[in-house]
């Protein structure tokens, strides 16, 4: 990246010009009207003094990356052989505001599991794309939503890397592009996705409602924490373009913004009970994560993707129609957007595989670190033969 970039984002920071934040009573929530003024100006201070944004590039280059034209479409994504003697392929997808960051430090583990205390023959082969209109992915034309996505991504694994199957995972809009690889791109005679794994409820059966008293219980939990907590998402799924002349222009801006869904839909608690953004990240990962955003100037194109998301038609599956091929559910207990009970979920997936966890949230991948690549090898260790 040119430094002259890195520099007029650095100088943007420093000029920044503080406002005014609402007066939070001691012991109170910092966060309840929106991100922290005195945490954001923190991570500003360590922003502009401390951050390394070479330090973070040399990280995120420690893997084979390719870009690959799908479609018209430039994808950009990493491409990791893993050990074994026949390595299953398996390409795992982010959401918003994250990137392809989320699974940098677990590549290794889940290609390589005998170098972190499992056995080489669960290596795994891993493409890691960035969704189009997110970081290094080539930005499209107009909004571009998650079911035209997994054609890409079916095309990307079968036609142009030459995989005959592979395996799916995701959180956040990867569970909704997962599952509808699930869906329309599931193995037939000629091949494609033949197992999905997702850490948050996506694509949903159409007419299934809550019956029993504890699917009742999640449904109306996730109503009020939609209605409490879904304004970015109108916003974004609408009017996206109109955000992005307050947001392109203002490092500080997207950055408050990004950190904000990162406070709120993770496992922040801490062991003393109290609730700290660093008890899930360092400065250093939140800062890469917003840098990518940042440096490839995508922010607003990454917010179309919502409006992609009801121009594609939404998330449900036709009536009487579910995910047939084999699904695994990992449920993390500060997930954002909670899967169901395994009875309701049942009702849209062929679920083989079910854990639960007592730690971690939404970017569970970047929260659990190995937690996480243990699982996903363990649903993959299910697919063998």
């Amino acid at each position: 990246m040119d430094q002259a970039v890195l520099d007029t984002i650095i100088e943007k920071v420093r000029a920044y010009d503080w406002h005014e934040m609402p007066e939070i009573a001691a012991g109170g929530d910092r966060w309840a009207y929106g991100t922290d003024m005195v945490y954001l100006k923190e991570l500003c201070s360590y922003w502009t003094k401390s951050f390394n944004w070479r330090a973070a590039e040399e990280q995120l280059n420690a893997f084979p990356q390719f870009t690959c034209e799908v479609d018209g479409q430039s994808i950009h994504f990493y491409h990791v052989k893993g050990s074994g003697s026949a390595p299953q392929p398996i390409i795992l997808t982010h959401g918003w505001p994250g990137s392809v960051f989320e699974f940098v430090h677990i590549l290794d583990h889940l290609a390589h599991p005998e170098k972190h205390g499992g056995d080489a023959e669960d290596g795994l082969t891993l493409i890691v794309p960035s969704l189009p209109g997110y970081g290094f992915s080539g930005k499209p034309q107009k909004p571009l939503g998650p079911k035209r996505t997994a054609a890409l991504w079916d095309k990307l694994m079968r036609t142009h890397l030459g995989y005959d199957t592979y395996i799916a995972q995701g959180g956040d809009w990867g569970s909704v592009v997962t599952g509808w690889l699930g869906y329309n791109h599931g193995t037939d005679k000629d091949g494609g996705c033949k197992a999905i794994h997702v850490n948050m409820w996506g694509l949903r059966p159409a007419g299934v409602l809550p019956e029993t008293e504890e699917e009742q219980a999640w449904a109306g939990a996730l109503g009020a924490t939609m209605q409490a907590e879904s304004a970015y998402l109108q916003l974004q799924a609408t009017k996206p373009q109109s955000l992005s002349y307050a947001m392109m222009d203002s490092p500080v801006g997207i950055a408050a913004w990004i950190i904000e869904k990162f406070n709120t839909w993770s496992d922040t608690r801490g062991p003393d009970g109290s609730s700290n953004i660093e008890n899930a990240y360092t400065k250093d990962q939140l800062l890469t994560n917003i840098m990518i955003y940042l440096v490839t100037r995508t922010f607003n194109t990454s917010t179309w993707f919502y409006r992609g998301y009801f121009e594609d038609g939404g998330s449900d599956m036709a009536p009487d129609t579910r995910v047939e091929i084999p699904t695994g559910m990992a449920v993390f207990p500060e997930e954002f957007i909670k899967l169901p009970p395994r009875s309701m979920a049942e009702k849209g997936y062929n679920i083989t595989h079910w854990s639960e966890f007592d730690t971690g949230g939404h970017f569970a991948a970047l929260e659990t670190g190995s937690v996480f690549a243990d699982e996903i090898i363990s649903f993959a260790r299910t697919q063998k033969g």
